[in-house]
């Protein structure tokens, strides 16, 4: 059977071609194809970084079939990711200025922001409370997913915890790339998946009272 191979960065350098076909025996996983891509490229080492077959982050277990897309993902080393939770302002301008290189021609980025009045009543504030070491992991994950995706530069996921008052951010996405239809399609897919999968809960303070906001309930995993 023949799977179309698409290298990224590092592992593009190295291979000296972006994409290829590979032949495989029925049955191969994606062992097989590591091994095979690292007997036909000598120097090339795929060991430490992901993997993803048909857009989805896959193991060396994972099965292959006739005509899927196997992509390898370089780690994620030498700052071209910047990711996690913290309890201070987002600094906005400063991951623009991290993001931007002369290699890239479109900085794309969105600033999720408290808002007040919603739904017709005033917010005092907000409060985010997460799952710390799962939600860096899901961060990652949602960062490998776009890499998967479309060829980009420097992408930062940051989210606040704590309190965030009306009119602060409490989520920041930069994306940069080659081409801005590629960085417009990465930040708002980020988006998107943090609202999906990513285990961080929002409370909602009014001067009447709080309550949770419904949300991170992943289809399929419920309960």
């Amino acid at each position: 059977m023949r799977v179309e191979v698409r290298l990224f960065a590092l592992y593009r350098e190295k291979a000296g071609q972006d994409r290829l076909l590979l032949e495989l025996p029925e049955g191969a996983r994606v062992r097989e194809a590591q091994a095979a891509l690292e007997r036909l490229f000598p120097g090339l080492e795929l060991q430490g970084g992901m993997a993803a077959v048909n857009q989805a982050l896959a193991t060396g277990e994972t099965p292959l079939k006739e005509g899927d897309e196997l992509a390898f993902l370089p780690p994620v080393s030498g700052g071209q990711d910047s990711y996690g939770l913290t309890e201070n302002p987002l600094d906005l301008k400063a991951l623009v200025g991290w993001a931007t290189a002369p290699e890239y021609g479109a900085v794309v980025s969105f600033l999720g922001t408290t808002r007040s009045p919603n739904r017709g009543e005033e917010v005092a504030f907000l409060e985010y409370e997460a799952y710390p070491g799962m939600a860096e992991k899901v961060m990652a994950q949602i960062i490998g997913e776009m890499r998967a995706r479309w060829p980009l530069g420097r992408v930062a996921l940051w989210h606040r915890l704590g309190r965030v008052d009306p009119g602060e951010a409490s989520i920041a996405i930069v994306v940069s790339a080659r081409h801005r239809k590629e960085a417009f399609a990465a930040c708002e897919y980020a988006i998107d998946r943090v609202k999906q999968i990513l285990p961080v809960w929002k409370k909602e303070h009014r001067q009447d009272g709080s309550f949770w906001v419904e949300g991170f309930t992943p289809e399929g995993h419920t309960l």
